[in-house]
C-alpha cells in the first residue's frame, strides 16, 4: 500500500485555515470593519493569508518537497484563490484579478522559498559527500 502524500493532522489545520480565510473574504463589504477598509491594505492581506495556506499545505507534505509538489500546489492554491474571488459577488464583494494576482504572489513566494532552500540543503548534501 502506498504511503500517504500528507500528514493528516497537518492536512487538516491547512485545510480548516484555508476555509476559514474564504469565509473572511465572504463577508459582505458593509459589515468589514472601516479599519480593514484601507486601501491597498487587501493586496498585502492577500499575499499573506495565500502565503499561510501555502505554508501550511507544504508542511503537511510527507513527501520530499519537489518541483512537481511545488507546481500541483501552485495550481490547487491558485484554483482556490480564483473560486475565492469568482464567488465573492454572491455576497455583495466584488471580484479582483488584482486581489487573484495578489494571491498568486504569496503562493509564490512561499513555494519558492522552499524551492530555494531545498536546492541548497541538496547542493550541500553534495558538497559533504565530496
Amino acid at each position: 500500500m502506498a504511503k500517504p502524500t500528507f500528514n493528516l493532522k497537518r492536512l487538516t489545520i491547512a485545510t480548516v485555515f484555508t476555509a476559514i480565510v474564504v469565509l473572511v473574504t465572504h463577508i459582505p463589504q458593509e459589515i468589514m470593519p472601516k479599519r480593514l477598509q484601507v486601501s491597498g491594505l487587501d493586496k498585502i492581506e492577500h499575499i499573506v493569508a495565500y502565503g499561510a495556506i501555502t505554508f501550511l499545505f507544504v508542511l503537511s507534505l510527507t513527501a520530499r518537497f519537489s518541483l512537481l509538489s511545488a507546481a500541483v500546489l501552485f495550481f490547487a492554491i491558485s484554483v482556490v484563490g480564483a473560486l475565492d474571488e469568482l464567488t465573492q459577488p454572491l455576497v455583495n464583494r466584488i471580484a479582483s484579478p488584482m486581489d487573484w494576482l495578489a494571491d498568486i504572489v504569496g503562493i509564490s513566494i512561499v513555494l519558492l522559498a522552499f524551492v530555494c532552500f531545498n536546492h541548497t540543503k541538496r547542493q550541500a548534501m553534495i558538497n559533504a559527500n565530496v
